[in-house]
């Protein structure tokens, strides 16, 4: 049995929350999988859990934080004690730091996975808990290079760390559901939270800008956050509330719909590193690739192990770049549809999950026999 225990997990919508998804449904094809996660909303949790009930088993914690990750530590030890369990993954070293000495005692091995946010440091006191948590794991896992860097910066020390990148699910068993209204040539895509860091702002100056030479330029922007009133406030200054379309948070069957329209996937992050915000990777990249659709990304964090410049898309190294590489992807037919081409090659042929997850079963079995 492997037992997954996290903080982030659906229909909450985000990378991470794909990621531990994903690992758990892939994992369940090899072993029994427990998932112990956070209960974000009782009645979509429970439709959601529902639906995978055959495939593994969700054990959801709600209540103040305090609380909740007391009980799931305690059903944790529960599961172990009546149970063989070969080994035991966190999404984050945040889910390991309160039971991470109860479960040291126990010989399991402990796999810890690392996204690059969460160990951006903010002050000596958060550093020192990162180390007493990682410094006890048997494995930790990062999702680039770049967030290895990060990792390397607290310490070298750690006892054996290793990059997979972060998988992509294939969308051919799905079926896509419709999304009204959604016309324009060329039509760009930004998949992601809206949040300061992910660069919506820029992109919705450029567009402005575009306007000009392409009437019909459509953005979709997909997803929620905190920055949606500032966004609208933005197409309107901008005059170009006609060209921007914000359609909320979607599920898989839309997704599928919208990038098989999509001509570029735009998501320029920004260096929020202050406020310990930074994209270690960026799976929305690898989705898109999926559908032959190139992408472009800044220089920022891992975004340039996602997207290889002027192979699977462009990265540009300076916001100011961001308009001319469109016009540039918009005018040449030909290079974005090689570039579509060779990132979907990519992702069908390194970063689909039946060939990520056989990595992580190497792991597995690797500590299982120790």
């Amino acid at each position: 049995m492997i037992v997954i225990i996290t903080q982030c997990y659906p229909p909450k919508i985000g990378g991470i929350e794909n990621l531990v998804f994903n690992l758990s449904y892939q994992l369940s094809k090899y072993e029994k999988v427990i998932v112990l996660a956070d209960q974000h909303n009782f009645a979509q949790d429970t439709i959601f859990d529902e639906n995978y009930k055959h495939s593994f088993e969700i054990r959801r914690f709600g209540g103040l934080k305090y609380f909740r990750k007391r009980q799931k530590t305690k059903e944790l030890i529960k599961i172990i004690n009546s149970n063989y369990v070969k080994a035991i993954i966190a999404e984050s070293w945040k889910s390991f730091e309160y039971p991470i000495f109860k479960l040291k005692k126990t010989e399991i091995p402990l796999l810890s996975l690392v996204h690059g946010n969460e160990i951006i440091i903010k002050n000596s006191r958060y550093k020192k808990r990162i180390l007493n948590t990682l410094t006890n794991v048997d494995k930790i896992i990062c999702n680039s290079n770049f967030t290895l860097s990060l990792l390397n910066n607290i310490s070298t020390e750690f006892r054996d760390t290793e990059v997979i990148y972060p998988g992509v699910a294939n969308f051919e068993n799905i079926k896509e559901q419709e999304i009204e209204n959604i016309n324009g040539q060329p039509i760009l895509l930004t998949l992601a939270r809206l949040e300061k860091r992910k660069g919506h702002a820029e992109i919705l100056k450029v567009i402005s800008k575009l306007k000009n030479n392409y009437n019909n330029i459509c953005y979709i922007i997909a997803g929620e956050g905190t920055e949606l009133s500032n966004l609208k406030k933005l197409c309107s200054k901008y005059k170009i509330d006609e060209n921007v379309i914000f359609i909320g948070p979607i599920n898989e069957k839309q997704k599928k719909f919208i990038l098989k329209k999509t001509d570029i996937m735009v998501m320029t992050t920004l260096d929020e590193s202050r406020n310990r915000s930074i994209e270690g990777f960026g799976i929305s990249y690898i989705e898109a690739s999926l559908f032959g659709v190139p992408s472009i990304a800044s220089n920022i964090g891992g975004t340039a192990e996602a997207v290889i410049h002027n192979k699977t898309g462009v990265i540009i190294n300076s916001i100011d770049e961001l308009k001319q590489s469109l016009e540039h992807l918009i005018q040449n037919n030909e290079t974005r549809l090689l570039l579509g081409k060779n990132a979907k090659k990519r992702a069908l042929d390194e970063l689909e999950w039946n060939i990520q997850i056989k990595k992580y079963i190497s792991i597995l079995k690797k500590y299982t026999k120790k």
